[in-house]
């Protein structure tokens, strides 16, 4: 590890302590030891654009543990993703700054106590109950595959990216944790290539008493 890795992980580890510490509640105790591996994510699988926070085929990191979110808002921060409004217009302007972290968990901060979806730009999608960010994240991957089959052309591949959900032990005590990637598992969500169904994933209802298929979970891991 080099000097400048090792001082941005103690960086993402401080902001974290100090946002805790200010805001006198909170959870500093995952972003801490989950620092080093967000960094090793971010810094070298994801991929995305600080300057086009949606942009369409980035790769999407959900944090599940909403509760380590200033693990997510240390990252906003230091890579300098930029905001857009609700309307997803490019506001120019920073989507998580250092002010935002001094007021994290305040009213009115870009930095709430949980991650919130078209709140701060960057956020993935809305993170509290333990289990909804693993759920989210394979419905982000079936729609990968769905998009790919409908708008990806032979040598030009507009869409393909990758999900990375960051989950804990509370995360995976929840019933729709195991659920949805039984569900990833049956249908094989990671593979390339479309998922077997048509439309708008209307088939869900009529899927879910065949997602049981334990032998095809590994497709997930």
């Amino acid at each position: 590890m080099i000097d400048l890795e090792r001082l941005t992980i103690n960086t993402i580890r401080t902001l974290a302590m100090d946002a805790v510490q200010a805001a006198r509640s909170g959870h500093p105790g995952t972003p801490m030891a989950m620092a080093p591996v967000v960094y090793c994510l971010w810094q070298e699988f994801l991929r995305f654009d600080p300057e086009d926070p949606i942009w369409p085929n980035r790769d999407r990191f959900v944090l599940s543990m909403g509760h380590a979110s200033m693990l997510l808002y240390s990252m906003l921060a230091l890579a300098g993703v930029k905001a857009v409004n609700a309307k997803y217009e490019r506001l120019g302007q920073l989507a998580v700054t250092l002010d935002d972290i001094k007021r994290f968990r305040q009213l009115d901060s870009k930095a709430p106590g949980h991650p919130e979806y078209r709140w701060t730009s960057g956020v993935e999608t809305t993170s509290g109950p333990l289990g909804q960010g693993v759920a989210t994240s394979v419905g982000m991957a079936i729609a990968s595959r769905w998009m790919a089959r409908f708008f990806n052309r032979p040598g030009f591949d507009l869409f393909g990216y990758d999900v990375y959900a960051l989950c804990g032990d509370g995360c995976m005590m929840e019933g729709i944790s195991s659920e949805a990637a039984s569900l990833a598992g049956h249908w094989r969500a990671r593979e390339p290539g479309p998922p077997p169904v048509d439309g708008a994933l209307l088939g869900l209802s009529s899927q879910v008493s065949r997602t049981r298929d334990r032998d095809r979970i590994d497709a997930t891991a």
